[in-house]
């Protein structure tokens, strides 16, 4: 067990400290989380067993490239008419996503535009499966709310079949991931959806150029670096388990340079780890500006977490505030000012600031534009105790001018 806080760990963390700034520390620890959700190297392995309703666990690794896709086994269909088989000469696409993950919340967007792009030749299926933060509720309220963004079939895996015979089958444990089905019904592409060669698939696939073979030997070359990946993570495990720190984080560089979005979770660690896990948190800030200078610059969910580790950390010798100030800005910008995850973030950095009216100012916007009832509900709430600091900053000036 590393000896800094996880991802998860800095979740529950803020749900238990934020006092009684507790609906921000919630919809904050969510956006955290499905930060982090990006890949599953960084996520720790599941245990073999039985699945709700007697599912039995696959195998991992038993599907890949080439391979048959296994047929659908959907609970309920929230959006879009039912695909009870792959039809041979159509593409498919089957994404795997939940309503808490950040990423593929940020992925909408680009998703809805293949389907449009390709929709006389694919079909893309977004798959959900049930768990706490994730019931059926959850997603049909998410889906309504989107209803106008998500131009694609979505579909909740109740009993966790179809993720298993994916997810589980191909060895896959971070969100979102996609797997791109050819015309014959094979998988033909497994990965990130923001990834281009997601997209270069359909296209290849479409087009009659894809290569079957070929993609399979890409995807054997895929594996093999998943293999170094996952070596090089065992060996930081070790290195900051027996307090040789600096290996660690040299070899969090590694792993975070191989590919700096799938790895984020990766360099978020690094962050934390600085601030809180060695006590350096002047080191963890220069490492937090060369990330918004760097690959971070225009992901507006990581830059939303460095704002608030640092702003979170307000009682730590040399807060950089300004700087905290200056990342939030930028997530916000990046987002148009219409997400309200780094609008509430915005408004957490003002707060720490001392800058009351503009936290309440902020933190209004992020009511406004919040995408969800839920969230809404929270950021309201959130939003009364902002204007309670306000007023009871204002009663204490006047007293002191008195």
């Amino acid at each position: 067990m590393l000896r800094s806080r996880t991802i998860d760990g800095c979740a529950r963390r803020i749900l238990d400290t934020t006092g009684r700034h507790s609906a921000a520390g919630l919809v904050l620890a969510l956006a955290v989380l499905a930060a982090g959700a990006v890949t599953g190297l960084a996520q720790p392995s599941g245990q073999a067993g039985t699945r709700p309703g007697g599912f039995v666990d696959v195998e991992p690794h038993s599907l890949g490239v080439g391979d048959p896709a296994p047929a659908l086994a959907i609970g309920q269909w929230i959006k879009g008419e039912p695909i009870e088989s792959f039809v041979e000469g159509r593409v498919y696409a089957v994404e795997f996503w939940a309503t808490w993950c950040g990423p593929c919340i940020a992925g909408i967007p680009h998703l809805s535009e293949v389907q449009e792009k390709h929709k006389d030749h694919l079909d893309i299926v977004s798959v959900t499966s049930a768990d706490p933060s994730n019931t059926l509720e959850a997603v049909t309220e998410f889906v309504a709310a989107r209803d106008g963004e998500m131009g694609y079939r979505v579909a909740f895996d109740d009993l966790d079949r179809t993720s298993t015979s994916y997810m589980q089958a191909a060895g896959q444990n971070g969100i979102p991931c996609a797997f791109v089905i050819d015309k014959q019904g094979r998988v033909a592409w497994i990965g990130h959806p923001a990834d281009p060669a997601f997209e270069g698939t359909i296209e290849a696939i479409i087009r009659d150029e894809f290569d079957p073979e070929a993609a399979v030997r890409e995807r054997k070359l895929a594996d093999e670096r998943r293999a170094r990946l996952e070596a090089a993570q065992r060996e930081l495990h070790a290195a900051w388990n027996t307090g040789e720190t600096e290996t660690a984080f040299a070899l969090a560089d590694e792993i975070v340079g191989t590919d700096p979005q799938l790895m984020s979770s990766w360099a978020w660690w690094k962050f934390e780890s600085l601030m809180v896990g060695v006590g350096e948190p002047a080191r963890g800030q220069a490492y937090a500006k060369e990330l918004m200078l760097g690959p971070y610059r225009e992901d507006a969910q990581m830059l939303m977490r460095l704002a608030y580790g640092i702003a979170d950390s307000i009682g730590v010798e040399g807060a950089d505030l300004d700087l905290a100030l200056d990342i939030a800005e930028r997530a916000v910008a990046l987002r148009l000012g219409q997400d309200s995850q780094t609008l509430a973030t915005l408004a957490m950095v003002r707060l720490a600031r001392e800058e009351y009216d503009e936290a309440v100012e902020v933190m209004q916007r992020a009511v406004d534009v919040a995408q969800t009832p839920e969230m809404r509900r929270h950021l309201e709430n959130e939003l009364e105790f902002y204007r309670f600091d306000r007023d009871m900053a204002a009663r204490q000036k006047s007293r002191e001018n008195e």
